[in-house]
This record gives C-alpha cells, sequence and structure tokens, in this order.
C-alpha cells in the first residue's frame, strides 16, 4: 500500500505493498503439511525456541482451514534479534529467503513500508536508523537489545502508557522499531476501530521477557485479534502489529521442526484465500542463534 493510501486509511490498518504473488524468488510454502491442534500446547523447535497454535473463537471474513494463531516464543538469552533491510542488505526477498541469508532461525515482518521499501515508522539498531522518524500515526513500540545487560531483553512500549519516553527509551534500548499496538499498556486488548479483516503478522513480549513473533492467517479483525491474544492463558505483556495480508509471513528454522506461514485475505485488497507465496519484503526482524542450530529439513508444523 502506498503511503498517500495509508495516509488516507490512518489510524486505521493499513499495510505496505512490495511484492506480488511471482516476487522475486518467492517459493510455495508449507501450508498444506499436518499442523498440530490449536489448544496451546508448546513444542520445542530448539533450546530457547517453542511455537504454539492458539483458537480464535471469532469467525474469519471467509471460510478457511487454518484459523488458528501461531505464537513463536524467544529466549533472548540463546538468540540475538536483529532488523533486516533492504537499504542496507540487498534486494527484497521473501521470508524464507530471508532466513537462508542471514542464517536466522526466525524471521516476521518488521512492518508497514513506503514505495521506497523504507518503513513508514521509526526503525533503528545498532547499525543506525533504516528510518528515523518518529511517526505520531504510531503509538507502539518494540525495543531490544539493551545498552545495559541489567534491563530486560525486549519489551513493548505505547505512547500513552505512564512514564512513556521515546528518547529514554532510545537511549536505553539499541533497537526500536515502531508501529500500531495491538495490546495495551499491560497486555489489554483495544478496541480498533478498523471493521476490516486481515492475515496478520506481529511481534511483542511476553511476561517471561521472551520475544514473541505471532502469525494468523485466517482474516479477523484487529480488535478480534487484539481480544484473542490478551488472553491471560497467552501471557503477553504488549504487542505491535507488523504486517497484513498476503505480504504477512512468518518463517522459524529450528532443530527438530520448521515453521512456515504466510498470509492470504485483505479485504477491499484480496478477499480470498488464494495466496500460497510468500511475497517479497524490504525489512524483516529476525533472530539469529548466539550458538550455531542445525537446521531441519523436516515438514512444517
Amino acid at each position: 500500500m502506498t503511503i498517500a493510501r495509508l495516509l488516507i486509511l490512518a489510524p486505521l490498518l493499513a499495510c505496505g505493498r512490495g511484492g506480488g504473488f511471482d516476487a522475486g524468488e518467492a517459493r510455495l510454502s508449507t501450508l498444506d503439511a499436518p499442523a498440530p491442534t490449536c489448544d496451546g500446547t508448546a513444542t520445542e523447535l530448539a533450546p530457547g525456541l517453542t511455537a504454539e497454535r492458539w483458537s480464535m473463537s471469532d469467525a474469519p471474513a471467509t471460510p478457511i482451514a487454518d484459523r488458528c494463531i501461531d505464537v513463536v516464543r524467544i529466549d533472548l538469552a540463546r538468540y540475538q534479534a536483529r532488523l533486516g533491510s533492504s537499504a542496507r542488505d540487498g534486494a527484497s526477498r521473501p521470508a524464507t529467503a530471508w532466513a537462508e541469508d542471514l542464517g536466522a532461525a526466525a524471521v516476521i515482518n518488521l512492518g508497514m513500508f513506503k514505495d521506497d521499501g523504507l518503513p513508514v515508522a521509526l526503525a533503528v539498531d545498532a547499525r543506525g536508523a533504516i528510518s528515523g522518524k518518529d511517526n505520531p500515526k504510531f503509538g507502539g513500540f518494540l525495543a531490544f537489545d539493551p545498552v545495559d545487560p541489567a534491563d530486560p531483553p525486549a519489551v513493548v512500549a505505547g505512547r500513552t502508557c505512564t512514564g512513556f519516553d521515546l528518547p529514554a527509551l532510545r537511549r536505553r534500548y539499541r533497537a526500536v522499531v515502531q508501529s500500531y499496538r495491538l495490546l495495551e499498556c499491560d497486555g489489554q486488548a483495544i478496541a480498533w476501530k478498523d471493521a476490516k479483516s486481515y492475515s496478520a503478522a506481529a511481534v511483542g513480549v511476553d511476561r517471561a521477557g521472551r520475544l514473541v513473533m505471532i502469525h494468523v492467517r485466517a482474516p479477523y479483525t484487529m480488535g478480534a485479534l487484539s481480544a484473542a491474544l490478551a488472553q491471560p492463558a497467552l501471557g503477553l505483556r504488549g504487542a505491535i502489529f507488523v504486517e497484513g495480508g498476503p505480504e504477512a509471513s512468518l518463517v522459524v528454522r529450528g532443530q527438530v521442526r520448521s515453521i512456515e506461514r504466510v498470509g492470504s485475505f485483505e479485504t477491499s485488497f484480496l478477499e480470498a484465500d488464494s495466496n500460497h507465496r510468500f511475497w517479497d519484503l524490504p525489512n524483516v526482524i529476525v533472530a539469529v542463534a548466539r550458538s550455531p542450530l542445525r537446521p531441519t529439513t523436516s515438514p512444517s508444523l
């Protein structure tokens, strides 16, 4: 989606358009592989890397087989979170290629982007700014890679939360990503006004301090997704939206199993469950093992 259209829809949900059904060297995802039941049972993919699938009580906008939320939890003592960007790391590419090129155990969208591939909001890390501008339309911030090891390894902050101080957050953390919030200041649901439905990708932090990557292929309103993520059983402290529609991507490479998830449905753009390809992404959040992992070649979860 172009920045002009994003401004028209703000503060409703919007998403970048950086690819197409035949984008780059996109490979077919393994969406047809059998998936575990959506009962929240944790599966260890590698030490410090676990996956769960949770059910959604709401009916999606269109009937599809996969109606579950994928939740991947990443222990940042064992994995280092980084930002990948086409502005610094070569051309845009599918999440599968980002994982291979960066040797990443997990990859998800960084966020929405402009026509030139740069993020529409703040995105900085230890290597400098990909986009250095605080966008006032976005009230959520994911921060990781603390300067002081005594600080939490990752936090989600909100502009309206008590004590919020963006300059202080940027001094304390080398990496900060800005987007719309999916959860309130202490994990409560947010009543999104947007009535549109999307496949979606999100990132957050749980109450154990782990980085969390989230994906749901079934198209829900973000209000419904927020309510689902706020369930106490998920233990999330905060989460921000990073992409919707066919570009919403999640790839995880574990020692035991892998996960490949790609979105499809988006109201007024692609109102179908027909997309099964990873689209090119200009910017991603990745997690790289601090000690080498042996990737799996087994079928995806």
